[in-house]
This record gives structure tokens, C-alpha cells and sequence, in this order.
């Protein structure tokens, strides 16, 4: 008689895994689910919210299509206006710099008064006043680095009437690159042509604008265009031509004025086309007055 024992199910040698595998398998499996499952309520879940901050609301989706960019071209003329009466309050400039700035103000009324009639013939409600975002973020920084600001250490130009006509080229060249990328935009053939004529026109003035600022022939084109180099920045100042580049740049224009810094360098500032949040939407309106 065999004086063995007979081995318990599961426990012995040909059963293929013994009763500390089976409790050591299992316990791993079911650590491995918690886990999973854990991961997966968290990735599902909504985040945390600490305090009693009110549940924040998405942003109503606007819709952007030619009344809007016609709108918003319109924020832009009357915006480059508000900067020239600016301008020609502080009385600084020459006497032909400023009858050129009289002009350009008159041509930027006309510009804006076609715009607000395009505007309404396309069924949008016209936008007759400055642009509200570049009023607050571009517009006072200029004037700033013109004038001073004893507040933020910030000294004043050391020729405020040459900034200030670089800060017209600036404005001129930044139009005439926002109707130039508005033209693709534009759903109306009849909208592409109106808004072609005005890129043509401030196109004009930033031509003109940069030979009463550099002065002629020096102005009439960028020496690059013909193989030439382009003359160094004269005291950290740009040159600016007539024709800078060999076609017409969408890129936004770069502002250099101020008082130089003990390395030679000035204040910069890009001023780009309007963008998403700058658009003058459907349901904005002018700010009472």
C-alpha cells in the first residue's frame, strides 16, 4: 500500500500551477484591474474645480464673412485717423510732412465712408469708429516711446517729428498689407475689385511716406531689388523705401522710434493686419461717445 497522500486538487505536481501561484496570479489581475479602471474613470471624468468660481461658459462661435471684414476695415481707417489728429495736435512736424498727413486724413475719410456703404449694400450694419483692440494695445506704446513716459521710465524721442512720420509709413504700409490679404477673403467679386482699389491707394501713401521720410532718389526702391545690399540702419533706425520688396508683404510692418538705448537699440513694435481679436463682429457696436 502506498503511504502517500493523495494530493488535493490543484496541488500537486500535474496539476500545473500550484496554490501560492494561484493566489499570487490572481492577486495581480485584480490589482491590475483596479488600476485600469481607475485610469480609465479619470480620463473620462471632468477635472476638479476648487473655490466657488462660477462655471465658465464657452464663447459663442462668430461667424466672419464680408460684412465683418468690411467692418472691421472701416475700425481700421478711422483708427489711423484718430493717430493722425494725434499726430497733428502735437504740432511737431514740418510743414510739407504735415500738408502730406492732411491729405492722407482726407483720403481715409473717404476710404472709410466707401467702406460703410459697401457695408450696408451686403446687409451688415456699418462700424463708423476706431478699433477698439488696437486703440488699447498698439496705439498707446507708439506714443509712449514719441512722448515719454516718466511713469514707466520710459525717456522721450530725440526727434519725436521723424518717429512721427514713421509711425504714418507704418500705419499706411500695415493698411494697404491688411486690404491685400482681404482680397482672397472676399466671397463678392464686386468687394474684391472696391477692396483692391483701396489697397492700391494706401499702397500709394506708404510710398510716398517713405521718400518724405528718407528722401529721394535714396527712397524710390530697396537696393536688394537689383542685386545690391541694403544700407546698414543708421542709428538703430530703419530705412524706409518706397518699394521695399520685390511683391507685396503680408507680413506684419515693423516700427522703429524712440530715444536710442545705451546699446544703440529702440523701441520696435510689429504692427499686424487684424486677426480674430480684432474683428469688428456683427453683435459689436460703437462704444457711446
Amino acid at each position: 500500500m502506498n503511504a502517500d497522500a493523495t494530493p488535493a486538487d490543484g496541488d500537486g505536481p500535474g496539476s500545473g500551477i500550484d496554490r501560492r501561484q494561484l493566489l499570487r496570479t490572481g492577486g495581480l489581475a485584480a490589482g491590475l484591474a483596479a488600476v485600469l479602471a481607475a485610469c480609465g474613470k479619470s480620463a473620462k471624468g471632468e477635472p476638479g474645480r476648487v473655490g466657488f468660481a462660477p462655471t465658465p461658459t464657452d464663447l459663442a462661435k462668430q461667424n466672419i464673412d464680408d460684412g465683418v471684414r468690411l467692418r472691421t476695415a472701416t475700425s481700421i481707417e478711422y483708427t489711423i485717423m484718430d493717430v493722425y489728429t494725434t499726430i497733428t495736435k502735437s504740432g511737431q512736424l514740418q510743414p510739407g510732412d504735415q500738408a502730406l498727413v492732411d491729405r492722407l486724413v482726407k483720403d481715409h475719410q473717404a476710404a472709410a465712408d466707401t467702406l460703410a456703404q459697401l457695408t450696408t449694400k451686403f446687409g451688415a450694419e456699418p462700424y463708423e469708429c476706431v478699433n477698439a483692440w488696437y486703440m488699447d494695445r498698439v496705439v498707446p506704446p507708439i506714443f509712449e516711446n514719441i512722448n515719454g513716459n516718466e511713469a514707466k521710465a520710459i525717456p522721450p524721442s530725440d526727434d519725436p517729428a521723424r518717429d512721427m512720420v514713421a509711425t504714418v509709413h507704418a500705419w499706411e504700409s500695415m493698411d494697404g498689407a491688411m486690404y491685400q490679404g482681404m482680397v482672397e477673403t472676399m466671397a463678392s467679386p464686386e468687394l474684391r475689385s472696391e477692396i483692391m482699389k483701396l489697397g492700391a491707394m494706401a499702397g500709394r501713401h506708404a510710398a510716398v511716406t517713405a521718400i518724405h521720410a528718407t528722401g529721394a532718389p535714396d527712397a524710390y526702391f530697396n537696393p536688394e531689388l537689383i542685386g545690391g545690399e541694403e544700407p546698414e540702419a543708421k542709428e538703430g533706425l530703419l530705412p524706409l523705401y518706397a518699394i521695399p520688396t520685390e511683391f507685396g508683404s503680408l507680413a506684419p510692418t515693423q516700427l522703429v522710434i524712440g530715444a536710442a538705448s545705451s546699446a544703440g537699440t529702440r523701441f520696435t513694435l510689429a504692427i499686424d493686419t487684424p486677426a480674430d481679436n480684432a474683428y469688428a463682429y456683427a453683435d459689436q457696436s460703437c462704444p457711446a461717445t
